[in-house]
Order: structure tokens, then sequence, then C-alpha cells
């Protein structure tokens, strides 16, 4: 009941099924539909070693100091 968020780092967690292409749910939708308010998803396949530095500048951005980030310093001044 207090669920607030989910990071979904496996492979398409954010893509339907291309047997069913009016299929608006997926996995994250799913997710996202019992209850928790925020999810992140992939819409692409991802290795592993990458899912890792995908997962840690996304954590390092959402609780870090942004400005002196070292990973997240070109998403910054990208979004400037």
């Amino acid at each position: 009941p207090q669920a607030e968020f989910a990071f979904l780092s496996a492979c398409h967690t954010a893509v339907g099924d291309e047997e069913m292409p009016d299929e608006v749910i997926h996995l994250a939708t799913g997710i996202q539909f019992s209850g928790f308010k925020n999810v992140v998803g992939t819409l692409w396949e991802v290795d592993d070693a990458v899912a890792k530095h995908v997962v840690e500048v996304f954590y390092e951005y959402m609780f870090g100091d942004l400005k002196n980030s070292r990973l997240c310093r070109g998403l910054y001044e990208g979004s400037l």
C-alpha cells in the first residue's frame, strides 16, 4: 500500500508483446497499475554491464549532488 518507486533494469520491461500490438499493458504498466506511483522500465535489450552503469547513474542522479556528480555531469550540462 505504500509502494512509491520501482526500477526494472531487465531487458524490454516497458515493451509490449509483438504478437499483440494493440495491447498496451506491459510489465512496467502492470506494476504501476498494482500500486507503484513511479516505475522505470527499459525499451531495449541491455547488457548486464551497461545496465549496472545505467542504474548507478540513475541513482546518483536521483539521490546525489547533480552539479558535482562525476557520472552525471554530462547529463546535467546537456539538460541546460
